[in-house]
């Protein structure tokens, strides 16, 4: 019963969202090539990708994430209802034409310069230096009863280090050595189950 109602209850209990962490990470643990995008899972895994896109409320990336990759994050591959988009972005460097602001989702964009609702984007204005509180305020405030942090390794680590997660999934292309780019989170605990699609393993983390 747990289990089946942990985003409400982790909503109501600790007035945020259940937090999902998940990144794709080569054999030699880089997330990229050369700081430039690349394709790290395989068809398989994109498609449970997007099933998870599909289940969750919300989907959360930072500034470097959304310049870099310029994602929709939206579900593309199965039949679903595309998750609310969050974009942390406190100096709002990510242009308005970039694919996370198309009408195809809701959303939310925290930053530190304005407030207020421009058809389907809304801007809450956050303190940078109090980010990880206001942000799960923010969240529950806006009644978000679970998130996917995909973002980079910056926002990654942020949430890692302070302990703020209820599951991760790693995706690993054992095959795959990218030596050089940017490095996946530091993360450092057990995996209570891992999976194989294909060439590529998943591993499920639930924080104690």
């Amino acid at each position: 019963c747990i289990e089946l109602n942990k985003r409400f209850f982790t909503y109501h209990e600790k007035k945020r969202p259940y937090i999902i962490l998940k990144w794709a990470e080569s054999g030699d643990g880089f997330l990229d090539k050369d700081f430039k995008p690349t394709a790290v899972s395989n068809t398989l895994v994109n498609q449970f990708v997007h099933q998870l896109r599909a289940d969750e409320h919300a989907i959360l990336v930072g500034t470097q994430t959304a310049l870099h990759d310029n994602p929709s994050l939206t579900v593309r591959n199965i039949e679903g209802v595309n998750p609310v988009r969050i974009l942390i972005d406190f100096d709002l460097k990510v242009p308005s034409h970039f694919n996370i602001y198309n009408t195809e989702a809701k959303t939310l964009v925290l930053d530190s310069v304005k407030e207020g609702t421009e058809e389907h984007i809304q801007f809450i204005k956050i303190d940078k230096n109090n980010f990880l509180p206001e942000l799960k305020e923010a969240l529950y405030k806006e009644q978000i009863q679970s998130v996917i942090i995909e973002g980079g390794r910056f926002t990654l680590q942020q949430f890692i280090n302070a302990s703020l997660w209820d599951e991760a999934i790693v995706i690993k292309n054992e095959n795959l050595m990218l030596e050089n780019g940017t490095k996946a989170p530091e993360f450092n605990h057990t995996a209570i189950k891992t999976e194989t699609f294909r060439d590529n393993t998943i591993s499920f983390f639930r924080a104690k």
